[in-house]
């Protein structure tokens, strides 16, 4: 899992910014299907949400598998803030 910081979100191309712990700036692709948690605003656990649900600067884990030469995946991502 990978920490970092949404610096935007395109929600008709299934893609997001993330900025990384370690100042690297990643796309990310979402499959159908790609597990995303946000936090609950009554409990502040999480429930299941879609990029919609997602905001700039949220703090995220994610799941990132890198492509050689392409864009990033996401299978998983999960808000912390």
């Amino acid at each position: 899992m990978a920490l970092g910081q949404i610096r935007s979100v395109d929600s008709a191309d299934h893609s997001a910014v993330i900025a990384l712990e370690d100042g690297r700036e990643v796309t990310v692709t979402f499959a159908p299907g790609a597990n995303i948690e946000v936090v609950e605003p009554c409990t502040l656990g999480t429930m299941g949400g879609t990029l919609d649900d997602l905001r700039v600067g949220y703090w995220v884990e994610a799941t990132i598998d890198e492509h050689e030469g392409r864009s990033c995946s996401c299978s998983s991502l999960l808000c912390i803030s």
